[in-house]
């Protein structure tokens, strides 16, 4: 029997670049595809993972096959101890410089025991479209957190506690979380746990007193020497109005959709911790 190859074609709002790593990062696959123990974009290089149904997992058994650097990544595709063998080919095409095309080819998937359901091509097809239309671009796809809130004092008492989060609105990113800076323009910031481990490190970009603050983070938390800073920041704007209150604004991304909601949650609690302890001064 054979059939036609199973062919799916989605697009991301998201640079090439960021797709093809997302594709052949062992440590960013695991987070929207499969989990691998090891995985290199190298023609010849074998890896295998565990996939299925909650109550039957299968063994997934690949060998690299073709790489085209950032166009095109091809394995086969097969089951321990199971007949069959199939191929996956990904394609990608970049149509602007953040919008990128991926086309994905399955094929050989009639090879497979036809009496198995998870063998079916509706269960490929189901599980692909999931996978590219769901999983993908939701971890490669990015949005921003964009809050405000109103505040009974003035910006000079927010600004006060806008810079010290230390025991207090720091503890809506984690019990014991603290900071490490001056919040002189060019400082460092440094986020660490109640163990003193680094969470997030970054530097002070914009430092307007009373009204103003940017800070930018690396994409490690250990980042060497001459590293630019990475794709995400945090903003804070306070403005007044007649009735001497301030309006505090935060803006925070770029986010990986799937972190979105998590972190609008820590930002609704850290600015209702914020407005209470303005008020009280």
């Amino acid at each position: 029997m054979s059939l036609q190859p199973l062919i799916i074609e989605k697009t991301y709002q998201t640079s090439l670049e960021s797709v093809w790593k997302a594709l052949t990062d062992k440590d960013q696959m695991k987070e929207w595809y499969f989990e691998l123990q090891e995985f290199k974009p190298e023609v010849g290089f074998e890896f295998q993972f565990y996939g299925g149904s909650d109550d039957r997992k299968f063994l997934h058994m690949c060998t690299i096959t073709e790489v085209e650097f950032l166009a095109k990544l091809s394995y086969t595709w097969r089951y321990k101890d199971y007949p069959g063998q199939s191929i996956v080919t990904f394609e990608l095409f970049k149509e602007s410089k953040n919008k990128t095309r991926l086309k994905l080819t399955h094929t050989g998937l009639e090879s497979f025991p036809q009496d198995i359901e998870n063998f079916a091509i509706d269960n490929f097809r189901t599980g692909w479209n999931f996978i590219l239309g769901e999983s993908l671009p939701n971890y490669v796809e990015t949005a921003t957190v964009s809050k405000s809130i109103s505040i009974k004092a003035s910006a000079q008492s927010v600004w006060n506690i806008l810079l010290h989060p230390n025991n207090q609105w720091g503890q809506a990113f984690g019990e014991g979380a603290f900071i490490e800076t001056d919040w002189q323009k060019g400082s460092p910031v440094i986020w660490k746990d109640i163990e003193g481990n680094i969470g997030a490190n970054g530097i002070v970009m914009v430092n307007n007193i009373n009204d103003y603050l940017q800070v930018g983070f690396y994409d490690e938390v250990n980042p060497p020497q001459g590293t630019p800073l990475g794709s995400y920041v945090e903003k804070f704007k306070i403005t007044e109005n007649e009735a001497n209150e301030c309006i505090l604004h935060i803006e925070a991304g770029l986010l990986s959709k799937k972190d979105v909601s998590f972190h609008s949650q820590m930002w609704d609690k850290a600015l209702e911790i914020m407005k209470t302890l303005s008020e009280k001064k």
